[in-house]
């Protein structure tokens, strides 16, 4: 079960299993146990910030003061705003949770595998070109979260031939024009892609974007729309699509 909450301008998905592991990737630019409550989440086994922008971590700090967390993972990369420094703060006091880098690894949580794509070098491009790239495979069943990739990093995916085809995308950079190429499209074929957007100057998301998931999936869905995005995946590779809060 993968969830794309809502939380405006922003990322968090929920992965739960059918043993009950729970993964959070990104937390929004706010505080977000009341997002959390409504899905039962009494644990999360691993979270993972996929770069230090504040809309993907600003909630990071609260969920670890609400939840057991097992493993945090991010890139390495640092930042220099107040939301980054209290994050790491705070990573420092819990030393219950295990730091995991984000290098080429699989990761199993229940019944699914997390493949951590292989990053860029550190410091040879911007935050967003690290974004931290998850393939999420259950049984035939596979889905592709990567932040707020651009297109020099999902062009080094592609060439580095880690990009599957696959059932559900998260479109990256919250369906930015440059955050998505042709041949990264080609290769994954989604049925079904995700936008975590909401009110937001930025344009966000662009048309050229949405043509281009519209020509390549079977349904485009975003959070501002249609609040909460839940897609169930099951090990045939088919999926049922829940959005609203259903």
């Amino acid at each position: 079960q993968i969830t794309f909450l809502n939380v405006g301008q922003g990322d968090a998905v929920l992965i739960r299993t059918p043993e009950g592991s729970t993964a959070l990737i990104d937390a929004g630019p706010d505080e977000l146990p009341n997002g959390l409550s409504n899905f039962d989440v009494e644990q999360i086994d691993l979270l993972v910030a996929s770069h230090p922008h504040a809309d993907h971590i600003g909630g990071m700090v609260s969920v670890m003061n609400t939840y057991p967390v097992g493993f945090y993972m991010d890139n390495g990369d640092t930042h220099t705003t107040a939301t980054y420094r209290e994050l790491i703060q705070t990573l420092q006091q819990r030393t219950e949770i295990t730091y995991l880098v984000a290098e080429s690894r699989t990761i199993q949580l229940g019944g699914a595998e997390i493949q951590v794509l292989p990053l860029l070098p550190a410091g040879s491009t911007d935050l967003n070109n690290r974004s931290v790239g998850l393939v999420v495979r259950y049984g035939s069943f596979v889905a592709f979260l990567s932040g707020d990739s651009e297109i020099e990093e999902l062009t080094h995916w592609v060439e580095q031939q880690v990009v599957p085809d696959v059932t559900l995308l998260k479109a990256p950079h919250h369906g930015s024009s440059n955050g998505f190429t042709p041949e990264f499209l080609e290769r994954t074929q989604p049925e079904v892609v995700v936008i975590s957007v909401g009110v937001n100057t930025y344009g966000h998301p662009h048309s050229e974007a949405v043509q281009a998931y519209k020509t390549v999936s079977d349904t485009l869905l975003t959070t501002r729309e249609h609040g909460p995005v839940t897609i169930l995946g099951y090990l045939n590779g088919q999926y049922e699509i829940r959005s609203g809060g259903e």
